[in-house]
């Protein structure tokens, strides 16, 4: 396909849902669990010298493929003179170049996939960045990613996740696939429902697991709402920064566990709080490592730097020692009461996320500007690839959005119209285009609020 633009893009997420819909994926997930989910279930139990023998065969056929198929990796290794089956150690790899996200977004569509119609099953990633970036998925991918998912819940709620029991998402959109023929299913609720057609649907669905934002679960406790007289076992949370601490009194207000996860669109989970509160790394998801931010050399245990990572899942648009940009340091494997062997992460720090705070004093997280601007593609077909965006509230009558253009042209009225669903009419909402994001002497985030506490 020639000259493919952004519109041939959106055109072709439009078919995406024959795609899914052409088979009965659940079922076909269901088969190969009953082959191979004991092998997944137990991977993290294995000692590490064996889950590190594994990582390094995966990394060097996933880099082999890359080279061969993928043009940004062929000219990005052919630069340092890589040739196939050259990935034998560790260090071998950490002599990989790091790729960075605007690479992806100028890559895109021919560079970052072996063919542009791979981008009918795809992604799109803002994350903390807030900048776009598409990635094409293979279906083998989510079918392994559906079932690393029963393996999460199994990990984080003590074992105690069975095939009849259910799970409540209150997210940005709903996960590829639902249900595995009729076992472990999902519901869905995106994060504009209120807090009431949340508790209605507990009642109706009695979900063991919940799984959401920070400052949505905030919303609900502030509520006064006991989860656990719903039948709710444990709240999964993630996309944002929180800490311990305000997981503890999010676990006192709703009498039920709560618990972090620590993902990426792009390297999918990396780090889940187990029921003793260490984070254990997601080893067979994707590889970790922590860099120094100035030399992008790997540190040691103990050292805090840059986490940059390898999706060992997908091979469609791989992504191979990809910079994340949060702050944290990994150590070694412990011997934790929940038996996991993987390493462990700490210290995650960079993934705080800003509150609006409104005329009226309605407080906005700043997850819910997220999922708006990313709606902008999936319901507003608004082409946004490459764009990047800064929502600053510097007082309580006034929004500013900060835009740096993307490929392509948009369409600010829609994106205005948006953000009055969010905002009140009575807030001044200024779009400002420009080549650079203001400075304000502070890492990177969507959405910075200067309003506290309503002042």
């Amino acid at each position: 396909m020639k000259n493919f633009s952004e519109n041939d893009y959106l055109n072709m997420k439009k078919n995406e849902h024959k795609i899914i819909g052409g088979t009965n994926h659940g079922k076909v997930v269901d088969e190969i669990m009953q082959r191979d989910f004991e092998k997944i279930k137990n991977f993290p139990y294995n000692s590490y010298d064996y889950i590190q023998k594994w990582q390094l065969e995966r990394i060097g056929e996933i880099v082999d493929f890359a080279y061969e198929n993928i043009p940004l990796y062929r000219k990005k290794y052919s630069a340092i003179g890589y040739k196939k089956g050259t990935i034998k150690t560790w260090e071998d790899y950490r002599k990989l170049p790091i790729l960075y996200k605007d690479e992806l977004i100028e890559g895109f569509p021919y560079d970052i996939v072996k063919n542009v119609n791979d981008f009918g099953l795809s992604t799109r990633s803002s994350g903390t960045s807030g900048k776009f970036v598409t990635l094409s998925l293979s279906i083998d991918a989510i079918y392994t990613d559906t079932m690393q998912g029963v393996r999460q819940f199994l990990l984080q709620n003590a074992q105690n996740y069975k095939p009849e029991d259910k799970i409540l998402f209150i997210y940005t959109l709903p996960w590829w696939i639902t249900s595995i023929n009729g076992k472990y299913e999902q519901d869905f609720l995106p994060t504009t429902a209120s807090v009431e057609e949340v508790v209605k649907k507990i009642k109706e669905t009695k979900p063991k697991i919940i799984s959401t934002y920070p400052t949505y679960l905030t919303k609900i406790n502030s509520y006064g709402i006991n989860l656990k007289e719903l039948g709710v076992e444990l709240v999964v949370i993630h996309s944002e920064q929180s800490t311990r601490q305000s997981r503890n009194l999010l676990e006192k207000g709703l009498n039920v566990k709560v618990l972090d996860e620590y993902s990426s669109e792009e390297l999918t989970r990396i780090a889940l709080e187990c029921p003793y509160n260490v984070y254990h790394l997601e080893e067979d998801a994707c590889y970790i490592e922590i860099v120094d931010p100035i030399t992008k050399k790997t540190l040691n245990y103990g050292k805090q730097g840059i986490v940059v990572g390898t999706n060992l899942l997908n091979l469609s648009t791989p992504i191979i020692r990809y910079y994340q940009g949060d702050l944290a340091e990994i150590g070694e494997s412990i011997a934790c009461k929940c038996g996991n062997n993987c390493r462990v992460l700490k210290s995650i720090k960079g993934r705080y996320m800003d509150s609006v705070i409104t005329d009226k004093g309605e407080i906005i997280p700043a997850s819910a500007f997220m999922d708006m601007a990313y709606n902008w593609f999936c319901f507003l077909a608004i082409p946004i690839h490459g764009l990047r965006y800064q929502f600053i509230q510097r007082t309580k009558d006034v929004l500013e959005l900060y835009l740096i253009k993307g490929k392509y042209e948009i369409d600010l009225e829609k994106i205005t119209n948006s953000i009055y669903l969010l905002i009140p009419k009575t807030m001044k909402l200024s779009i400002i285009m420009v080549d650079n994001l203001p400075e304000l002497g502070l890492k990177y985030k969507p959405v910075v609020s200067f309003v506290k506490d309503g002042k």
